[in-house]
C-alpha cells in the first residue's frame, strides 16, 4: 500500500509537467495538473523498509509555471533550472535495489538541448546573506531586458547548516515575476538548490516583487527587480577622512567613482574651498570606474567637514555625494644657526645674525642655517633674499627657495656669499617665512669683500745711462699678499717702445711672487721716460715709472734720476711745466723764483700772500688711468698734442702702399721743443719726419707712412715718440752761467713725457689698424 502510494506521487508530479505543457488546453487539465502537482509529504515508512530515518532532497526535471493571473507563458528551463519538488527518499539500507532506486532519482542537471531558455545578458554581481543557516542572494537584479521577451534568473539557497532545513516559500505577488509551482523545500547538509525566476515585462517601468520564504525560525524575502538602463554613479567609500595638514600645506587622498548605470555617464563635481577635487569632470563608460584626487589647502587652523557632490544623469539632475573631512593644524618653525661663530647672533627674541666674514672678490663661502619644526604636521616654507638689487648682482643667495621640514625633523639649508665689490661691506636680509599663521624668521646676512693685494718690489725703475745701440735689463718682481687669486696686464707696446716687460700680463694665485724682467734699448742719443699702468682685475691700476739716458759718442744729455721726476711733478702743480729750463733759469737768477726746501721751484712767499706752495695732489688711480690728457677732460693741460690720436688705413688693394696719412704735431709750451719717433725697422708704420723742432705755440705737420710686408693681415701698432726742450748744448751751458744745481732742476725738465700706456702727452701714440687684401674688400678694425 505505501509503494502504491509513493509511486502515485511520483506520476502526479509527471503528469503536472505534461499538464503545463499543454496548459493552453481546457481549465480543467490545468487545474487537474495543479491539483496532482502537490505532493503529500509525510514522515512514513518506505515501501521495503527504507528510508526509516527521514526525508532527503531529489531534483528532478522541473515545471514552471505563471500565477494565476497570466495569460501566456513561455517555457524556459535548462540544465541549471532544477525541480523544487521533495519528495520522501528512503534510506539506504541492506537492499540493493533502494540503492538503485535512489541512484535514478538523484539531482542530475538537464540536458541543454532539452528545452529552449533565452538566456539574460550578464548581470551583475549577486550580494549573499545567510538567514538560520540558508545562505541567498539578497536582492534579483534584471537589467538590460526587452518588453515582451521572458528574462530568468536563478534563485539559490544552500544549507550551511548542519542539520535539514525545511521550508516553504509563497509566489510573488505580481504578474511580472513567476516561478515553479509552490511546495515544501528539504535541504539536507551542503544542498543546493536552484530556483529559476522569470521575469516577462510588459511596460517599459521599472518592477519591483518579493519571493518570501517561511521557516520554523520565521519569514525572510529575496528582493526582485527589474530596472531601465539608467544613469547612476556611486562613491566607494562615501566618506573619506584626509591626513592633517598644516596651515598653507597640501594633502591629497584618492576614492572611487564607479558607473553601476547601463548608460555611459558624464559627471561634474561640485565642491567648497579649501577642497579641489581631480578630474572636476569626466567621462565613464558603464562598469569603469575612476579614481579622484582630493586636494586640501587649508587657510585657517580649524576642523573641516564637508560634501562633495557629483553631478550626472540627463541635465546633470543626478547627484552622488561624499562627506570629506580634514583638519588644519598651525605649524611652527626654528632657525637656528649652525657651526655658530663668535660674531653670530642666534638668541632668541633678538635679532639673528650670520657674519661671513672676509671673502675674497670671486670665491663664495658657504653657511648653513638649521630648520626645526616641533610641530605634528609638515613645515612648508620659503626662503627670500630682500635685495633690491637684480639676481645676478646679489651678493647673497640661497639656493633653497622652499621646502618641506616633516615632523619633528630638523633640514639644513646653505646660505652663500659670492660678493662682486672691492673692499665693501655688505649687508642683507633674508627672510625664512613658515606657511600659514607662523610669523617669519628675519636673518640678517654681513660679509665683507677684499680684492687682491698686487703690490710690486719698486714703483720707479732707473736704467740710468745706456750706450746707444746697447740693451739694459733688471729684474722686477711682483707679488700678491691676498689669498685671492689676481690676473695683471701692464699696459705697453713692448715692440714699439724702448722699454719692454716681459712678462706683460699673467696671473698670480694667493701669496704668490713672480719676477718680471724690464728692458731699455733705445734709439737716439735722449733722455726718455715712461709711465706705465699695471692693469690688475678687482684693483686699482698700479703705475711702474721706467726711466733711462742713451749716450752716443757725439750727444751724451743729462743723466735723467728720480729726483728731476719728483721735481717735475711739483713744477707741474704749481703751473711752471710750460716754461722752458732757460727761462726758468733765468727768472730764479732774477729772484722772480724761489725753491723750497726740497729744491723744487715756486714763487716767492711774498707773491702768494703768505700761502703755501701747492704740491702735487694725490690723484685716484682710476682718474689717472681715464683722463690722461688723450680725451677733452685732463687733470692737467698737455703740453704736446697731436690729432688724430687714431688712424685706420682702412682695406688697402696693393700692391702699393696707401697713401700717407697727414698728422698735426701741436706744441703747447712757450720754448722750442724737439720731438724724435721711436721706430723699428721692420715696423710697417712710421712718421716723417722722424724728428724735427717745433716752435713755442706752433704746430708741424708730418706724414704717417703704411708699408704693408704681406697680404691678407691685420696690421695693427702703437707708435711713440719722445719730446724735450731744445735748449744750449751741455757744453755751452757753463758759458752761460747755469749752475749744477740749476742744472739738476733743468734736467727734470727735459722729459715731460708724463702717463701710462695712454698718458705721455708728449709722446705721440697712434693705433693704427687695417687689413691688406687683394680686392681690397676687407673693413677696417682696431686694436687698442
Amino acid at each position: 500500500m505505501e509503494t502504491a502510494i509513493w509511486r502515485r506521487s511520483y506520476i502526479s508530479l509527471i503528469s503536472s509537467e505534461r499538464a503545463v505543457h499543454n496548459w493552453r488546453g481546457k481549465s480543467v487539465q490545468k487545474k487537474q495538473a495543479e491539483s496532482k502537482s502537490q505532493i503529500k509529504l509525510h514522515t512514513q515508512s518506505a515501501p521495503f523498509g527504507l528510508c526509516p530515518k527521514g526525508l532527503m532532497l531529489t531534483q528532478a526535471p522541473s515545471s514552471i509555471v505563471r500565477s494565476r493571473n497570466s495569460r501566456n507563458h513561455t517555457m524556459n528551463s535548462g540544465g541549471s533550472c532544477l525541480s523544487a519538488s521533495t519528495v520522501a527518499i528512503p534510506a539506504i539500507n541492506d537492499s540493493s535495489a533502494a540503492m538503485s532506486a535512489c541512484s535514478t532519482i538523484s539531482a542530475q542537471p538537464a540536458s541543454s538541448m532539452d528545452t529552449q531558455m533565452h538566456s539574460p545578458k550578464k548581470q551583475e554581481r549577486v550580494n549573499k546573506r545567510v538567514i538560520w543557516g540558508i545562505e541567498v542572494a539578497e536582492e534579483l537584479h534584471w537589467k538590460g531586458w526587452e518588453l515582451g521577451k521572458e528574462t530568468t534568473r536563478n534563485l539559490v539557497l544552500k544549507n550551511r547548516s548542519l542539520k535539514l532545513q525545511k521550508m516553504k516559500y509563497r509566489p510573488p505577488k505580481t504578474k511580472f515575476f513567476f516561478t515553479v509551482i509552490p511546495q515544501p523545500i528539504f535541504l539536507s547538509p551542503g544542498i543546493t538548490l536552484t530556483l529559476p525566476i522569470v521575469f516577462r515585462p510588459l511596460e517599459a517601468k521599472e518592477y519591483m516583487d518579493q519571493l518570501w520564504f517561511e521557516k520554523a525560525e520565521g519569514m525572510f524575502c529575496v528582493g526582485l527587480r527589474a530596472t531601465l538602463p539608467c544613469h547612476r554613479l556611486i562613491c566607494r567609500p562615501p566618506s573619506l577622512q584626509l591626513p592633517t595638514c598644516a596651515v598653507g600645506d597640501t594633502t591629497e587622498a584618492l576614492f572611487c567613482l564607479d558607473n553601476v548605470g547601463d548608460l555611459p555617464t558624464f559627471f561634474t563635481w561640485e565642491f567648497s574651498s579649501p577642497f579641489q577635487m581631480l578630474p572636476a569632470t569626466g567621462l565613464l563608460e558603464p562598469g569603469q570606474a575612476s579614481q579622484i584626487k582630493v586636494t586640501f589647502q587649508p587657510l585657517t587652523a580649524v576642523i573641516y567637514e564637508v560634501q562633495a557632490t557629483c553631478w550626472y544623469g540627463a541635465g546633470s539632475r543626478q547627484r552622488s555625494s561624499i562627506q570629506l573631512q580634514a583638519v588644519a593644524k598651525c605649524a611652527q618653525l626654528l632657525v637656528s644657526i649652525k657651526h655658530k661663530g663668535p660674531e653670530d647672533q642666534d638668541a632668541e627674541g633678538f635679532q639673528k645674525l650670520l657674519y661671513f666674514g672676509s671673502v675674497a672678490v670671486g670665491c663664495t663661502l658657504e653657511r648653513q642655517i638649521r630648520l626645526h619644526n616641533p610641530s605634528a604636521v609638515n613645515a612648508p616654507f620659503r626662503i627670500e633674499i630682500s635685495s633690491d638689487e637684480l639676481a645676478e648682482d646679489q651678493a647673497f643667495s640661497c639656493p633653497t627657495a622652499h621646502g618641506i621640514v616633516l615632523p619633528g625633523e630638523k633640514k639644513c639649508v646653505s646660505v652663500f656669499f659670492h660678493p662682486k665689490t672691492l673692499d665693501t661691506r655688505t649687508v642683507d636680509y633674508c627672510s625664512i617665512m613658515p606657511s600659514g599663521c607662523a610669523s617669519k624668521t628675519l636673518l640678517k646676512v654681513v660679509g665683507f669683500c677684499r680684492g687682491p693685494a698686487v703690490s710690486l718690489q719698486h714703483y720707479c725703475v732707473n736704467f740710468s745711462w745706456v750706450n746707444l745701440g746697447e740693451r739694459s735689463e733688471q729684474p722686477l718682481w711682483i707679488e700678491n699678499q691676498s689669498d685671492c687669486t689676481a690676473h695683471f696686464q701692464f699696459a705697453i707696446d713692448c715692440l714699439e717702445s724702448v722699454f719692454s716687460i716681459r712678462p706683460a700680463f699673467g696671473t698670480l694665485v694667493g701669496k704668490a711672487r713672480m719676477t718680471l724682467h724690464c728692458a731699455f734699448q733705445p734709439t737716439h742719443p735722449i733722455i726718455c721716460f715712461r709711465r706705465v699702468a699695471c692693469l690688475i682685475h678687482h684693483q686699482d691700476p698700479l703705475f711702474l715709472d721706467l726711466m733711462g739716458t742713451c749716450h752716443s759718442d757725439s750727444t751724451k744729455p743729462a743723466i735723467l734720476k728720480p729726483q728731476h721726476l719728483t721735481w717735475y711733478r711739483t713744477h707741474l702743480a704749481r703751473g711752471l711745466t710750460l716754461y722752458p729750463p732757460d727761462i726758468l733759469d733765468a727768472m730764479l737768477k732774477e729772484k722772480k723764483l724761489a725753491q723750497d726746501q726740497n729744491g723744487a721751484l715756486m714763487i716767492p712767499i711774498q707773491d702768494l700772500e703768505d700761502m703755501p706752495a701747492p704740491q702735487y695732489p694725490y690723484i685716484p688711480p682710476m682718474t689717472e688711468f681715464f683722463f690722461d690728457g688723450t680725451s677733452d677732460i685732463t687733470i692737467f693741460p698737455p703740453p704736446v698734442s697731436i690729432e688724430p690720436v687714431e688712424v685706420d688705413f682702412g682695406a688697402c688693394p696693393g700692391p702699393e702702399a696707401p697713401n700717407p696719412v697727414p698728422l698735426c704735431l701741436m706744441n703747447h709750451t712757450k720754448g722750442k721743443i724737439m720731438v724724435v719717433w721711436t721706430r723699428r725697422s721692420d715696423c710697417p708704420f712710421w712718421v716723417t719726419p722722424e724728428s724735427c723742432d717745433v716752435p713755442p705755440l706752433k704746430s708741424m705737420a708730418m706724414r704717417l707712412h703704411f708699408q704693408p710686408p704681406h697680404p691678407n693681415c691685420l696690421y695693427a701698432v702703437e707708435l711713440e715718440a719722445f719730446a724735450i726742450y731744445k735748449v744750449c748744448a751741455r757744453n755751452e751751458r757753463e758759458e752761460c752761467g747755469v749752475s749744477a744745481r740749476s742744472l739738476s732742476g733743468w734736467v727734470g725738465w727735459q722729459e715731460v713725457t708724463e702717463g701710462s700706456f695712454r698718458l705721455h702727452p708728449l709722446r705721440a701714440r697712434l693705433s693704427l689698424g687695417w687689413t691688406v687684401t687683394p680686392m681690397g674688400l676687407s673693413p677696417p678694425k682696431l686694436l687698442a
